[in-house]
Protein backbone atom coordinates (compact mmCIF):
# COMPACT_ATOMS: atom_id res chain seq x y z
CA UNK A 1 0.00 0.00 0.00
CA UNK A 2 1.43 3.75 -1.05
CA UNK A 3 1.73 5.42 1.54
CA UNK A 4 0.55 8.86 -0.38
CA UNK A 5 0.55 10.22 -4.08
CA UNK A 6 0.92 13.92 -5.28
CA UNK A 7 -3.13 14.56 -6.61
CA UNK A 8 -1.78 15.21 -9.97
CA UNK A 9 -0.46 12.46 -10.31
CA UNK A 10 -4.02 10.31 -9.03
CA UNK A 11 -6.21 12.44 -10.89
CA UNK A 12 -3.91 11.49 -13.96
CA UNK A 13 -4.23 7.59 -13.27
CA UNK A 14 -7.99 8.22 -13.20
CA UNK A 15 -8.08 9.76 -16.61
CA UNK A 16 -9.27 12.69 -15.67
CA UNK A 17 -6.64 15.11 -16.72
CA UNK A 18 -2.81 13.92 -17.55
CA UNK A 19 0.23 15.20 -16.55
CA UNK A 20 1.35 18.19 -18.45
CA UNK A 21 -2.01 19.58 -17.83
CA UNK A 22 -2.59 18.66 -14.16
CA UNK A 23 -2.26 21.68 -12.68
CA UNK A 24 -4.51 23.83 -14.83
CA UNK A 25 -6.83 21.06 -14.29
CA UNK A 26 -6.38 21.92 -10.22
CA UNK A 27 -7.08 25.63 -10.87
CA UNK A 28 -9.59 25.44 -13.07
CA UNK A 29 -11.89 23.12 -11.34
CA UNK A 30 -13.58 22.77 -7.73
CA UNK A 31 -11.68 20.23 -6.16
CA UNK A 32 -11.74 19.34 -2.28
CA UNK A 33 -9.94 16.60 -0.18
CA UNK A 34 -11.49 15.74 2.86
CA UNK A 35 -13.99 18.51 2.69
CA UNK A 36 -10.89 21.12 1.96
CA UNK A 37 -10.45 23.06 -1.33
CA UNK A 38 -7.21 22.18 -3.07
CA UNK A 39 -5.27 24.72 -4.99
CA UNK A 40 -1.62 23.25 -5.18
CA UNK A 41 -1.09 19.55 -6.11
CA UNK A 42 -0.54 18.61 -2.40
CA UNK A 43 -0.01 14.60 -1.06
CA UNK A 44 -2.84 12.20 -0.40
CA UNK A 45 -3.43 8.69 1.09
CA UNK A 46 -5.63 6.07 1.34
CA UNK A 47 -9.29 6.78 1.95
CA UNK A 48 -8.98 10.67 1.82
CA UNK A 49 -11.81 11.44 0.42
CA UNK A 50 -11.73 13.87 -2.80
CA UNK A 51 -14.55 15.39 -4.33
CA UNK A 52 -14.14 16.39 -7.85
CA UNK A 53 -17.00 18.87 -9.56
CA UNK A 54 -19.69 17.60 -7.36
CA UNK A 55 -18.73 13.77 -7.22
CA UNK A 56 -17.12 12.29 -4.79
CA UNK A 57 -14.08 9.49 -5.02
CA UNK A 58 -12.48 7.58 -2.90
CA UNK A 59 -8.64 7.56 -2.69
CA UNK A 60 -7.22 3.79 -3.74
CA UNK A 61 -3.99 4.11 -4.07
CA UNK A 62 -3.54 0.79 -4.60
CA UNK A 63 -6.31 -0.33 -7.35
CA UNK A 64 -5.12 -3.25 -9.53
CA UNK A 65 -4.61 -2.68 -12.94
CA UNK A 66 -7.27 -3.18 -15.23
CA UNK A 67 -7.17 -3.57 -19.23
CA UNK A 68 -9.67 -4.27 -21.56
CA UNK A 69 -9.78 -4.76 -25.54
CA UNK A 70 -12.02 -3.39 -27.88
CA UNK A 71 -13.10 -4.44 -31.55
CA UNK A 72 -13.61 -1.13 -33.03
CA UNK A 73 -15.84 -1.21 -35.72
CA UNK A 74 -15.60 0.98 -39.12
CA UNK A 75 -17.26 4.48 -38.56
CA UNK A 76 -16.50 4.86 -34.47
CA UNK A 77 -14.39 7.68 -33.46
CA UNK A 78 -11.28 7.27 -30.69
CA UNK A 79 -13.24 10.64 -28.86
CA UNK A 80 -14.41 10.62 -25.83
CA UNK A 81 -17.49 11.37 -26.98
CA UNK A 82 -19.82 10.84 -30.44
CA UNK A 83 -20.12 13.58 -32.59
CA UNK A 84 -23.64 13.93 -35.17
CA UNK A 85 -22.18 11.47 -37.85
CA UNK A 86 -20.36 8.84 -35.64
CA UNK A 87 -20.51 6.74 -32.24
CA UNK A 88 -17.48 7.21 -29.73
CA UNK A 89 -15.69 4.02 -28.79
CA UNK A 90 -16.45 4.37 -25.63
CA UNK A 91 -20.26 4.16 -26.08
CA UNK A 92 -20.10 0.12 -25.60
CA UNK A 93 -17.44 -0.01 -23.09
CA UNK A 94 -18.49 -1.29 -19.24
CA UNK A 95 -19.38 1.51 -16.89
CA UNK A 96 -16.57 2.34 -14.06
CA UNK A 97 -17.16 2.59 -10.67
CA UNK A 98 -14.15 4.73 -9.98
CA UNK A 99 -12.16 6.80 -12.83
CA UNK A 100 -12.21 6.81 -16.90
CA UNK A 101 -11.24 4.01 -19.52
CA UNK A 102 -7.67 5.72 -20.54
CA UNK A 103 -7.34 4.63 -24.42
CA UNK A 104 -3.92 3.24 -25.36
CA UNK A 105 -3.08 4.50 -28.54
CA UNK A 106 -6.05 5.24 -31.39
CA UNK A 107 -7.28 4.44 -34.51
CA UNK A 108 -9.00 6.81 -37.50
CA UNK A 109 -12.50 6.35 -38.62
CA UNK A 110 -11.94 4.30 -41.21
CA UNK A 111 -9.92 1.85 -39.20
CA UNK A 112 -10.99 -1.08 -37.12
CA UNK A 113 -9.58 -3.84 -35.31
CA UNK A 114 -8.28 -3.94 -31.62
CA UNK A 115 -8.10 -0.67 -29.37
CA UNK A 116 -6.80 -1.51 -25.99
CA UNK A 117 -7.79 0.34 -22.41
CA UNK A 118 -6.64 0.47 -18.91
CA UNK A 119 -7.51 2.06 -15.89
CA UNK A 120 -4.41 3.17 -15.12
CA UNK A 121 -3.02 6.80 -17.08
CA UNK A 122 0.56 6.01 -16.20
CA UNK A 123 0.35 2.81 -17.94
CA UNK A 124 -1.48 3.70 -20.60
CA UNK A 125 1.12 6.67 -21.45
CA UNK A 126 3.74 4.14 -21.57
CA UNK A 127 2.37 1.85 -23.94
CA UNK A 128 1.31 4.61 -26.08
CA UNK A 129 4.36 6.46 -26.69
CA UNK A 130 6.69 5.77 -29.89
CA UNK A 131 9.81 4.83 -27.33
CA UNK A 132 7.69 1.99 -25.87
CA UNK A 133 9.10 0.00 -29.07
CA UNK A 134 6.02 -1.66 -28.99
CA UNK A 135 5.12 -3.40 -32.54
CA UNK A 136 1.42 -3.23 -34.35
CA UNK A 137 0.21 -6.00 -36.81
CA UNK A 138 -2.20 -4.71 -39.40
CA UNK A 139 -3.85 -6.46 -41.87
CA UNK A 140 -4.75 -3.82 -44.97
CA UNK A 141 -5.99 -4.12 -48.54
CA UNK A 142 -3.95 -2.07 -50.76
CA UNK A 143 -4.87 -1.04 -54.04
CA UNK A 144 -2.45 -0.34 -57.11
CA UNK A 145 0.47 -1.94 -58.88
CA UNK A 146 2.39 -3.71 -56.72
CA UNK A 147 6.49 -4.56 -57.05
CA UNK A 148 9.06 -5.78 -55.22
CA UNK A 149 11.15 -2.60 -55.31
CA UNK A 150 8.11 -0.54 -53.63
CA UNK A 151 8.32 -3.12 -50.87
CA UNK A 152 11.57 -3.25 -50.49
CA UNK A 153 12.20 0.67 -50.16
CA UNK A 154 8.77 0.59 -47.27
CA UNK A 155 11.26 -1.84 -45.22
CA UNK A 156 14.08 0.15 -45.59
CA UNK A 157 12.56 2.89 -44.90
CA UNK A 158 10.83 6.44 -46.98
CA UNK A 159 10.40 9.88 -45.57
CA UNK A 160 6.93 10.97 -44.26
CA UNK A 161 6.82 14.61 -43.38
CA UNK A 162 10.81 14.74 -43.06
CA UNK A 163 10.61 12.05 -40.53
CA UNK A 164 12.09 8.45 -41.55
CA UNK A 165 9.29 5.36 -41.14
CA UNK A 166 9.28 2.07 -42.37
CA UNK A 167 7.40 -1.23 -42.22
CA UNK A 168 9.11 -4.28 -39.86
CA UNK A 169 7.53 -6.69 -41.90
CA UNK A 170 5.23 -7.10 -45.05
CA UNK A 171 3.63 -10.74 -45.71
CA UNK A 172 1.25 -10.60 -48.73
CA UNK A 173 -1.50 -12.77 -48.05
CA UNK A 174 -2.33 -14.94 -51.59
CA UNK A 175 -3.54 -12.99 -54.16
CA UNK A 176 -6.37 -13.25 -56.50
CA UNK A 177 -5.76 -12.93 -60.19
CA UNK A 178 -6.02 -10.08 -62.11
CA UNK A 179 -7.17 -8.28 -59.12
CA UNK A 180 -5.31 -4.61 -58.09
CA UNK A 181 -6.41 -5.40 -54.51
CA UNK A 182 -3.61 -7.06 -52.47
CA UNK A 183 -3.97 -8.07 -48.60
CA UNK A 184 -1.07 -7.88 -46.50
CA UNK A 185 -0.21 -8.24 -43.40
CA UNK A 186 2.20 -5.48 -41.93
CA UNK A 187 4.01 -4.34 -38.53
CA UNK A 188 5.51 -1.12 -37.14
CA UNK A 189 7.17 -0.02 -33.82
CA UNK A 190 5.26 3.23 -34.22
CA UNK A 191 1.90 4.43 -33.78
CA UNK A 192 2.06 8.38 -35.73
CA UNK A 193 -1.44 9.23 -37.04
CA UNK A 194 -2.66 7.39 -39.93
CA UNK A 195 0.94 6.31 -40.78
CA UNK A 196 0.07 2.81 -42.14
CA UNK A 197 -1.70 4.49 -44.83
CA UNK A 198 1.13 7.45 -45.11
CA UNK A 199 3.97 4.40 -45.94
CA UNK A 200 1.50 3.12 -48.55
CA UNK A 201 0.93 6.16 -50.29
CA UNK A 202 4.61 7.39 -50.35
CA UNK A 203 4.75 4.47 -53.22
CA UNK A 204 1.18 5.80 -54.67
CA UNK A 205 -0.59 3.11 -53.36
CA UNK A 206 -4.02 3.47 -51.59
CA UNK A 207 -5.33 1.83 -48.73
CA UNK A 208 -9.07 0.85 -48.68
CA UNK A 209 -9.09 -1.36 -46.13
CA UNK A 210 -7.00 -1.80 -43.08
CA UNK A 211 -7.63 -3.53 -39.38
CA UNK A 212 -5.52 -3.82 -36.28
CA UNK A 213 -4.62 -7.33 -35.44
CA UNK A 214 -2.79 -7.05 -32.47
CA UNK A 215 -0.88 -4.50 -29.78
CA UNK A 216 2.63 -6.20 -28.54
CA UNK A 217 1.71 -8.95 -26.92
CA UNK A 218 -2.10 -8.92 -26.81
CA UNK A 219 -3.87 -10.12 -30.39
CA UNK A 220 -7.29 -9.84 -31.31
CA UNK A 221 -9.63 -12.67 -30.69
CA UNK A 222 -10.90 -14.04 -33.77
CA UNK A 223 -14.05 -14.56 -31.42
CA UNK A 224 -14.88 -10.80 -30.72
CA UNK A 225 -17.02 -8.85 -32.70
CA UNK A 226 -17.08 -5.62 -33.56
CA UNK A 227 -18.52 -3.67 -30.83
CA UNK A 228 -17.49 -6.07 -28.18
CA UNK A 229 -14.99 -5.92 -25.64
CA UNK A 230 -13.18 -8.58 -23.65
CA UNK A 231 -11.39 -8.09 -20.16
CA UNK A 232 -7.80 -8.96 -20.64
CA UNK A 233 -6.50 -11.69 -18.00
CA UNK A 234 -3.69 -11.26 -15.75
CA UNK A 235 -1.42 -13.63 -17.05
CA UNK A 236 -1.57 -11.64 -20.49
CA UNK A 237 -1.47 -8.05 -18.60
CA UNK A 238 1.84 -9.18 -16.54
CA UNK A 239 3.29 -10.72 -19.85
CA UNK A 240 2.72 -7.28 -21.61
CA UNK A 241 4.89 -5.32 -18.61
CA UNK A 242 7.44 -7.80 -18.47
CA UNK A 243 7.94 -7.76 -22.55
CA UNK A 244 7.91 -3.65 -22.78
CA UNK A 245 9.50 -2.95 -19.48
CA UNK A 246 6.74 -0.95 -17.99
CA UNK A 247 5.23 -0.03 -14.72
Amino acid sequence: MLKDQKISKYLSNLGFTNRRASKNYISENKIFVNSKLVKSDIAIKDNDIIEINGSEHIADLSAPLEVIMYHKPLGQICSNASSEKNDSVFKNLPTRKKGKWIMIGRLDVNTSGLLLFSNNGDFSNMLSHPSSGIDREYLCRVYGDISNEKISKLLKGVKINGLESNFSDIVEVKKKRLSKNHWFYVCLFSGKNREVRKLWATQELTVNRLIRLRYGSIELPKTLKPGEWKKVNNRDIQNLKKIYKVI
